[in-house]
């Protein structure tokens, strides 16, 4: 399985391979300290910070790490937010969508389910993966709502997983969708896709 990078084209927004021409848009989304609550980073308030986080995401991914994208958002042609594929083990046919957020204006828009359905859609029909991991604080409620009504299998919990900068123990819940429960996915989100009320979204991954 080979990562390679794309642009993936939704009905409201697209992907394109994260660049730093992206970091002043980015500086504008970033900036609000709720994205940040489960992300274990501090808020990025200024244009150097952002620079900084698409600075190590462009590192990694010449290390093979991750794969990061900028969410721009259709109608206004702006970067919104960023997710990434991390964990990659392209010998397993398996990777992780993570390190995903969005500006609070996108929230509630679909902007983001979107987002990670075309992940899954590269993931699956292009690139032959076989698995596809998400993981999130077990605080984050809204997160673990949106990845079930998504239709992806809760694995169970990691506890005491990580320290976070802050010093508190994090438990992580893990989330998947294989390459046999993906039609029933794909056909669930195109259901949705279909319906005027978009149900509530993750604010970060």
């Amino acid at each position: 399985m080979e990562v390679r990078p794309s642009t993936l084209r939704g009905r409201i927004v697209l992907l394109e391979p994260l660049n730093r021409h992206h970091v002043p848009d980015l500086a504008v989304a970033a900036a609000h300290d709720a994205i940040w609550t489960y992300l274990d980073e501090p808020t990025p308030s200024t244009a150097d910070a952002v620079q900084q986080l698409v600075n190590d995401a462009l590192n990694e991914q010449r290390r093979d790490e991750r794969l990061p994208f900028a969410i721009l958002d259709l109608a206004s042609g702006q970067a919104i937010g960023s997710v990434s594929f991390i964990d990659l083990q392209p010998a397993h046919h398996g990777l992780e969508v993570g390190w995903g957020w969005i500006t609070p204006a996108a929230w509630g828009t679909g902007a983001m389910r979107e987002a990670v359905l075309l992940l899954l859609t590269y993931a699956f029909e292009d690139l032959g993966a076989i698995r596809v991991a998400f993981k999130t604080d077990t605080r984050n409620l809204r997160s673990q709502g949106a990845l079930e009504a998504l239709g992806a299998t809760r694995e169970g919990t990691l506890r005491h997983h990580r320290i976070l900068r802050d010093g508190y123990v994090r438990d992580s819940v893990y989330y998947s969708v294989t390459d046999d429960e993906w039609p029933a996915v794909r056909q669930r989100g195109s259901l949705r896709a279909s319906v005027p009320a978009v149900p509530a979204v993750p604010k970060s991954l």
